[in-house]
């Protein structure tokens, strides 16, 4: 073969392998580099019950997306120490046991996580778009909705904000969060079944509620959209 075509075809497939080997480098460059928070989030096994970036959570789990960084801090240590219990769920433990056993190991009851990978975690899930407002089903009663609005403006909003999202730092968003778990956890803290950090002012408030005000609330709260008016 003639040596400038040997040339020439080298030089060829030099510029070919160099184009390729930059388009690789900088594909990989492109590519978003995944949040340390997000990395632990799936790891620690947090979303297969809060859901992909902390929204559309199973069963009456919390939605976590958006909400307050130093609340989550203190509820997922409140947890982990074994501060935050709850009453009983469907199998008869504490509500909190599941996440519990998540994260400490059976052998000698230590953490799994540590405190600073609790606000890596923490940073992340406050950072994500809250969850969409979901449709109830079935559909709520208009005027429960409505005493639940009055009944929040009156007793609620000095901590929790305008229509639960501009909450006191440190205290939950409660707005657009759903609806069960909502009316669990004012129960629980009526009854003590739930009495760890942040809970000592609401239990002053809610101590003399009725259940119907309790889903009141619930039902209200539930249909507040976070992202309205953002």
């Amino acid at each position: 073969m003639n040596r400038n075509i040997l040339k020439s075809a080298a030089l060829f497939f030099g510029v070919v392998f160099s184009a390729s080997a930059i388009s690789a480098t900088a594909g990989a460059e492109d590519k978003p580099k995944r949040d340390p928070g997000q990395k632990l989030y799936m790891t620690k096994t947090c979303m297969a019950c809060h859901g992909k970036d902390g929204r559309n959570a199973m069963l009456d789990y919390p939605n976590l997306a958006g909400q307050d960084e130093k609340y989550l801090v203190s509820q997922i240590n409140d947890i982990i120490n074994g501060k935050r219990l709850g009453s009983p769920d469907a199998t008869g433990n504490p509500r909190s046991q599941g996440m519990r056993g998540a994260l400490i190991r059976a052998v000698d009851n230590k953490p799994t996580i540590s405190p600073d990978e609790v606000k890596q975690i923490a940073k992340w899930l406050s950072a994500q778009e809250p969850a969409d407002l979901q449709a109830p089903n079935p559909a709520l009663d208009p005027a429960s909705v409505a005493a639940g609005e009055q009944l929040y403006k009156a007793q609620c909003m000095s901590c929790h904000g305008a229509e639960g999202k501009k909450p006191q730092k440190g205290k939950p968003f409660v707005a657009g969060q759903k609806r069960n778990y909502i009316l669990t956890q004012l129960q629980d803290i009526r009854s003590k079944d739930r009495k760890n950090s942040k809970t000592g002012p609401m239990y002053g408030v809610v101590k003399k509620m009725t259940d119907e005000e309790f889903a009141n609330l619930a039902d209200y709260l539930s249909q507040v959209d976070r992202k309205a008016g953002q």
